[in-house]
């Protein structure tokens, strides 16, 4: 209801909405912590909303394998060439490891995915940081007796960063590398976790991360439950740190049936179209 101030009403000083909103988003913010309540209303082990598909590119136009995955407002879309035939200039660099598959792997992140705007998305050195270190992780669950001398080019962009980038780049990449049928050990799944009030929690924010929470990111091998990758940024306390890795561990499988279910419905959709076409040609 929209209320006007009287003639005769007392007017208040200009700077006490703002301190009185400040004030009291505090106290909110405060109260939503001892009722177990983060920020953006999740409780400490809910995750934020997964959306992810497959084949988001068509292959018929030389789209390879691709895939898109979707945590919160995370968002990143992933592309897989090959296994193909390696180029000259890779086989001379590669010939001493002609039983091993050459991969090639390229990250790049918009100039809008945060709030800092930057010029260059590709050559600058957090991007290489990030290109190695997931070249580094796949290359470690690619089957490479298989495919010996061929090559391998995977591309990662990422839309939009709104906490837990890295571990949704990872997922983008398994559900791109099955897509595009690259022989996998096993699923790669990753999830964040952190901890803040003595509250261990599971898939941070970008709201979370900014007031200088410890952001512990988990990857693992679906199977074998084998840890590929840990990367923990800012510190967190020794005795917080088994509680926050439990919750990642529990997070990697809960996301790895995303991913399972994602990969069902896609294989059982490409089987559904195959046997109708089969049914096609013999009558």
């Amino acid at each position: 209801m929209f209320c006007t101030q009287g003639a005769g009403s007392h007017s208040l000083p200009v700077s006490w909405p703002e301190t009185y909103g400040k004030m009291s988003r505090q106290t909110t913010v405060d109260n939503l912590w001892t009722q177990n309540i983060r920020p953006d209303g999740r409780s400490p082990t809910e995750m934020r909303q997964i959306k992810c598909s497959m084949g988001v590119f068509d292959k018929d136009k030389g789209g390879g394998g691709s895939a898109y995955f979707q945590i919160g407002n995370t968002k990143a879309v992933a592309t897989v060439y090959g296994p193909h035939e390696g180029r000259a200039s890779q086989k001379k660099v590669g010939a001493a490891n002609q039983d091993k598959m050459t991969v090639n792997f390229e990250y790049s992140s918009a100039c809008f995915s945060t709030n800092d705007r930057k010029t260059s998305t590709k050559a600058d050195r957090k991007s290489m940081e990030m290109s190695c270190r997931l070249k580094s992780i796949m290359d470690n669950v690619f089957v490479h007796h298989l495919s010996e001398g061929s090559q391998v080019d995977i591309y990662i962009e990422l839309i939009q960063d709104d906490g837990g980038a890295y571990a949704a780049c990872i997922n983008a990449v398994t559900l791109a590398c099955i897509d595009a049928g690259v022989p996998l050990q096993d699923f790669v799944v990753a999830c964040s976790a952190t901890m803040a009030h003595g509250i261990p929690m599971i898939d941070i924010s970008a709201a979370e991360k900014s007031t200088g929470m410890p952001e512990l990111t988990l990857g693992i091998l679906s199977k074998s439950k084998e840890i590929v990758v840990m990367e923990q940024n800012n510190l967190l306390k020794l005795i917080y740190f088994s509680d926050v890795l439990n919750l990642a561990l529990d997070g990697c499988q809960r996301m790895l049936q995303v991913l399972e279910e994602t990969c069902y419905h896609k294989f059982s959709l490409l089987q559904r179209v195959i046997e109708a076409n089969l049914r096609r040609e013999r009558t």
